[in-house]
């Protein structure tokens, strides 16, 4: 992973707490977009659910959309209503088939700065779930109940989620860890 590569830090102060000088100092470019683009990079051709933060509550605007490209941190996705080019730091998470392809996420690092207080505490608890189920409420307001959690990595947290739509419907989900507000547990 490249550091700040194209977006600076949203902190100017120094590091907290403070890190050995060869230590990165890691923007939130870098620890919740960057993750975001990654799964989605590893999605292209496959056809899935786009949440993002304009998404009315359960009601997600990209459903069954392909993914074209992932490039500078924008996606295109493509369906029924047309192609869209979407703003990945307003992706919330994205939901493809259970026999979809394997997702690889980024390791964790200790970053400090700007990402210790938005990424790193939300995916400490959510690794003492996995191989649970859980409730996660997202910054758009939206719960996505019985979220079974499976595995974490920097910004990200992968797990199963029952659609509704009849007992055997389910989708797995990459969900950034930093557009998610809460986590309740059962």
């Amino acid at each position: 992973m490249k550091i700040n590569r194209g977006c600076p830090s949203v902190s100017k102060t120094k590091c907290f707490p403070p890190l050995p000088p060869e230590a990165p100092c890691l923007s939130l470019c870098d620890c919740c977009v960057s993750p975001l683009q990654s799964v989605l990079q590893q999605l292209v051709g496959e056809t899935v659910i786009l949440g993002t933060i304009a998404d009315a509550v359960g009601i997600p605007l990209f459903f069954q959309y392909e993914i074209v490209e992932v490039n500078d941190f924008l996606v295109t996705i493509t369906g029924v209503e047309g192609t869209f080019v979407v703003n990945i730091s307003d992706v919330t998470g994205v939901g493809f088939l259970p026999t979809g392809p394997t997702i690889n996420l980024l390791a964790p690092v200790n970053s400090g700065c700007d990402c210790d207080c938005r990424e790193r505490p939300i995916r400490q608890v959510l690794d003492t779930f996995i191989g649970s189920t859980v409730n996660l409420l997202a910054i758009n307001g939206s719960i996505s109940p019985d979220f079974s959690v499976e595995q974490t990595g920097l910004g990200i947290v992968v797990g199963t989620l029952p659609l509704g739509m009849g007992p055997d419907t389910i989708a797995r989900f990459a969900i950034s860890t930093c557009k998610i507000t809460a986590v309740r547990t059962n």
